[in-house]
């Protein structure tokens, strides 16, 4: 079977083998020869794709300009589909989330990315669960801030809280995940949490009491229970959930600033200087600080961009 892999942005060292062909321009020059790219060879290679799949990386997404490109992407996805003549459950338009261990699952929660709101409308109490990436410093907040940290490793935010709650790493307790493509899995207890450090869970609960407004879980159970009111595919455990909204997304798409910005596409892996030191429990390993220092020496290596 012949495969015809396209990739966009600079060549990358990572991507070997299978026909790959490459594109080198800045970022509209690259959706539009892309679009050309769709236009010329769709009839030669996929129409007679019997399973197209177009796959962006969410760090593509997070530029000023990520709402345009996931336009683009989407108008190329809608029409491989549309030529391949493919069953509507096939999943065309692929959102590869390679920055945030589980964000899928966040997002099915109903979480928002941004800290905007907290810069503009400053709280009187920050709670920081397991918040490292440095999004916000006390410099954003009033002086009169109470800063509560809940996290492990003591890590970008331990530094600047007023209260530390210690929690269990991933390792240490039981936890749910939703990995990039809407599986849901869960993971159980490794090693025993240091100290006085508790599942997060459990922490928020004990928190709750104290503030006289008691969460109704005692239990991982009854947390399941109600992980499955919220979203009921978190407790769905290895199933992927259904998201095939593609042609309502891309009519959406539509309706919002088409605007590309020049500056050229490049996967951040093959500039920043701290690859191997972007969580908490890496940046806290002597092991990953020597391969920093490695790849560093001599480079002319870039801090890694803000996932905030």
């Amino acid at each position: 079977m012949s495969e015809r892999l396209k990739t966009v942005g600079r060549k990358n060292s990572l991507l070997t083998g299978r026909n790959f062909q490459q594109n080198q321009a800045q970022a509209g020059a690259v959706i539009s020869r892309l679009n050309i790219f769709f236009s010329v060879l769709s009839w030669q290679v996929l129409s007679a794709a019997k399973r197209p799949v177009v796959v962006v990386g969410s760090g593509a997404l997070q530029r000023e300009d990520g709402v345009a490109i996931l336009s683009a992407v989407s108008t190329i996805a809608q029409n491989a589909r549309a030529s391949s003549g493919v069953e509507d459950s096939w999943k065309v338009l692929n959102v590869l989330h390679s920055r945030v261990a589980s964000q899928v699952a966040a997002l099915d929660l109903g979480y928002k990315a941004g800290v905007d709101a907290i810069r503009k409308n400053p709280p009187k109490v920050l709670f920081l669960l397991g918040a490292d990436a440095g999004c916000i410093s006390r410099a954003d907040l009033p002086k009169d801030s109470l800063i509560i940290y809940q996290g492990h490793h003591g890590d970008v935010g331990a530094p600047m809280a007023d209260i530390i709650l210690p929690s269990a790493a991933y390792t240490e307790k039981n936890g749910t995940y939703v990995n990039t493509e809407g599986r849901s899995q869960h993971t159980k207890i490794a090693v025993t949490a240091p100290g006085v450090a508790r599942e997060d869970w459990k922490i928020i609960r004990a928190l709750s009491e104290l503030t006289g407004v008691t969460l109704p879980y005692d239990s991982l159970d009854e947390i399941r229970s109600r992980l499955a009111e919220v979203s009921p595919n978190l407790v769905r455990y290895d199933d992927v959930e259904e998201a095939n909204y593609f042609k309502q997304a891309n009519e959406l798409a539509m309706t919002v600033n088409q605007e590309l910005l020049a500056a050229p596409l490049v996967p951040p892996q093959l500039t920043v200087k701290d690859f191997y030191m972007t969580d908490s429990i890496s940046r806290a390993s002597q092991t990953m600080a020597k391969c920093v220092k490695a790849v560093t020496e001599g480079a002319a290596a870039v801090d890694e961009p803000s996932v905030c």
